[in-house]
């Protein structure tokens, strides 16, 4: 969900608010002009959904206040621009460095990932297994097809598709091929497919050792 607004326009506006600053059910209903039982409900919900946390804090007299925080998840629906300042990151590092510049630090990027991750104790088969749950958490959902030859990995999304769209390969070959082929320890893929090009997915194959 990347639009506050699917939520509705009253959880949308409450979102806004804590966006702005921590606030009580209460707070939130004076601003909205709406009940405060509503407010609260509306606040659970969004609780629900992972979007606000809430902790009590003392007052000076009677009983502690209940707080809603905005959390990261819920920060992250409204827009940013990462697409934009990647872009300009990439098209200022070229300017100073070179143009092989980017791909090279995108490389290198892919390869601290996989050094995080980790790989060394496990056999082809299951690092391919475990590169689909990493690429899946990285955005790309993906699927993995085995053949006798073969691993297949079709990457239905493109998390960083419009720095993709202008940059290209330093971003396709410079991060998600070098971080399939580093993760897999092989020098050996072939794209089939490439989302850039009009394809519905990306599709790299690797073959089996």
């Amino acid at each position: 969900m990347g639009d506050p607004s699917l939520l509705g326009p009253m959880r949308a506006q409450i979102l806004a608010l804590l966006l702005a600053q921590p606030r009580t059910a209460k707070d939130a209903a004076e601003r909205l002009k709406i009940q405060v039982s509503a407010a609260r409900k509306h606040l659970e919900r969004l609780g629900e959904l992972g979007l606000v946390d809430e902790q009590f804090q003392k007052a000076e007299m009677g009983r502690p206040k209940k707080i809603y925080t905005l959390r990261e998840k819920g920060k992250e629906i409204f827009p940013r621009q990462y697409d934009m300042l990647l872009n300009e990151t990439l098209a200022q590092l070229a300017k100073d460095k070179g143009v092989e510049y980017p791909e090279s630090v995108m490389n290198k990027i892919a390869d601290n990932v996989v050094q995080r991750e980790g790989s060394e104790q496990a056999t082809r088969g299951e690092k391919a297994e475990k590169l689909l749950k990493l690429l899946d958490g990285l955005g790309f959902q993906a699927s993995l097809k085995k053949s006798q030859d073969n691993y297949v990995f079709t990457s239905s999304n493109c998390p960083l598709l419009k720095t993709a769209e202008a940059h290209q390969e330093i971003v396709c070959r410079g991060f998600h091929e070098q971080f399939i082929k580093k993760y897999l320890n092989t020098a050996h893929l072939k794209r089939e497919t490439w989302i850039i090009d009009g394809d519905p997915y990306c599709t790299h194959t690797i073959p089996k050792p």
